[in-house]
C-alpha cells in the first residue's frame, strides 16, 4: 500500500487528536462555576483564555522547528503530555495567578504544539487538496465547543469543577496516545497525481519552498498576517461576546442565548469545512475577499437589524471566521511551499493570537465606552473593507508575476 492510500488513516487520526485538543474553545462553561468557587470577577478570570490563545499562538514560533528534530510523532507526544498535566493540574488551583499558569501557559503549550503541528500536517497529507484537508482538520478542531462543553457540564453536575479538568485530562490521554502512534511521517517526495492529471499539482509543483527566514524577508507574509488578523478579529468578538449580545440587545434568557451559542459554533465548524474545500476549486483570496464582503455586510446588518436577521448576521459571522481559520495553512504552503509549511505556518499563525486580543476587548472596550456594541460592528466593517484590499492587492500582485 502507497502512501496515497494510507494518508486518510493518518487524516482521520489527525481530526481525532484535532477533536480531543479544542478543550478551549469550551471555557466559557468553566467561568461561572470557577466564580462561584473563588468569587472571581468576571474580567479577571476571562484572562485565563487571553493567555491560553496567546500562549497557543506563540509558543509554536519556537517549538515548531522541533518537528523535524524529533520526529512529528514524538513532538505530538510530548504535546498531550504537556496538554494533560496541564489540566490535571488545574485540579489544584487555588489561587488566580496559579490558574493562568497552570491552564494559560501549560495547558495552551500543550495546544500549542498540537493543533499548528496537525494543521500542516494535514496540508502536507493532500498537497493536492490541501484547501480540503484544513478546512477537515479546521472543523474537528472547531468542534471542540459542541463535544466538550456539554460533556463537561454534564460531569459538573456530579463533580466539582476542578475534579471535571482532571477527569477531561485522563481521558484525553487515553485516547490521544494511542491515536497519535497512527499518525506516520509524510514522504519527503510525496507529490500525488489528482484524477484529472498525469503529472503531480501545478500548485504543489510550482511554488518555491521558502525556509522562514527567507519567508520573514517576503513582504507578502507581512500583508497576509495583517489581513488574517483582520478577519479572525470578526469571529473571536463574537464568540466571546456573543451570549451578552444576544440577552441585551435581543433579550435572550440566558439559556436561550446559550442555545444559539452552540448554534453559533456549529456554523463556525462548518465553515472551516466548507470554505477550505471550495477554495482548492475557486482560488484561496478569492474565497477571502468573499469572506471579507460577507462580514462586512452582516456587520452593518447588526447594528440595523433585531430579531431573526440579528441572529442570522451572527451565524455568518461564525461561518467565515471558521473559513478564515482553514485558510492559514493552505495560503501559507501556496505562498511558501509545502516543504517547510510545519515551521512556516507558526509564524503566520500568529495573527490569531493578535486577533485573539483584539477582537474581545475591542467589543469590552467599546461596550464599556459606548453602553452598546454598535460602534464595535461598525469598526470591524471597516477593518473588513481594509482586509478586502489588503487581498486584492496580493491577488493583482501574483497575477502580474
Amino acid at each position: 500500500m502507497d502512501f496515497k492510500q494510507k494518508r486518510w488513516k493518518c487524516m482521520a487520526a489527525a481530526m481525532v487528536l484535532a477533536v480531543f485538543s479544542g478543550i478551549g474553545y469550551a471555557w466559557s462553561v468553566f467561568q461561572s462555576p470557577l466564580i462561584e468557587n473563588f468569587g472571581w470577577a468576571l474580567k479577571t478570570i476571562s484572562l485565563t483564555f487571553t493567555i491560553q490563545v496567546l500562549t497557543s499562538t506563540i509558543v509554536p514560533v519556537f517549538l515548531g522547528r522541533f518537528q523535524k528534530v524529533w520526529g512529528i510523532g514524538n513532538y505530538l507526544r510530548v504535546g498531550i503530555v504537556i496538554y494533560a498535566l496541564g489540566l490535571t493540574a488545574t485540579m489544584f488551583t487555588s489561587s488566580i495567578g496559579y490558574l493562568y499558569i497552570v491552564y494559560g501557559v501549560v495547558v495552551g503549550t500543550g495546544i500549542a504544539m498540537l493543533y499548528p503541528c496537525l494543521m500542516a500536517y494535514s496540508a502536507s497529507l493532500f498537497p493536492d487538496k490541501t484547501g480540503m484537508a484544513s478546512g477537515m482538520l479546521a472543523c474537528a478542531y472547531g468542534s471542540g465547543a459542541v463535544f466538550w462543553a456539554p460533556i463537561a457540564t454534564s460531569l459538573m453536575k456530579r463533580f466539582d469543577v476542578l475534579k471535571v479538568f482532571a477527569i477531561l485530562a485522563a481521558l484525553f490521554a487515553i485516547v490521544m496516545i494511542p491515536v497519535s502512534f497512527l499518525i506516520k511521517t509524510v514522504p519527503a517526495d510525496f507529490h500525488p497525481k489528482s484524477k484529472k492529471e498525469k503529472t503531480p499539482s501545478v500548485r504543489t509543483a510550482s511554488v518555491a519552498d521558502y525556509t522562514w527566514k527567507e519567508m520573514l524577508k517576503n513582504s507578502t507574509f507581512y500583508i497576509l498576517v495583517i489581513a488574517f488578523t483582520l478577519g479572525a478579529t470578526s469571529g473571536l468578538m463574537i464568540t466571546g461576546h456573543a451570549s451578552s449580545m444576544l440577552q441585551e440587545i435581543l433579550s435572550f434568557t440566558p439559556e436561550k442565548a446559550a442555545v444559539f451559542v452552540g448554534f453559533i459554533s456549529v456554523s463556525n465548524a462548518l465553515g472551516r469545512l466548507v470554505f477550505g474545500s471550495v477554495s482548492d476549486y475557486f482560488g484561496r483570496y478569492n474565497v477571502i475577499m468573499f469572506l471579507f464582503a460577507v462580514i462586512g455586510g452582516a456587520m452593518i446588518l447588526l447594528t440595523q437589524s433585531t430579531g431573526v436577521i440579528f441572529v442570522a448576521a451572527l451565524l455568518a459571522i461564525g461561518a467565515c471566521y471558521g473559513g478564515f481559520t482553514s485558510m492559514f495553512s493552505p495560503v501559507c504552503a501556496d505562498n511558501f511551499g509545502l516543504k517547510n509549511l510545519a515551521v512556516n505556518y507558526t509564524f503566520l499563525y500568529v495573527a490569531y493570537g493578535l486577533a485573539g486580543v483584539t477582537g474581545p476587548q475591542l467589543a469590552a472596550g467599546i461596550k464599556t465606552s459606548s453602553g452598546g456594541y454598535n460602534m464595535a460592528f461598525m469598526t470591524v466593517a471597516g477593518m473588513s473593507v481594509a482586509g478586502f484590499v489588503l487581498i486584492l492587492f496580493l491577488k493583482f500582485r501574483k497575477s502580474q508575476i
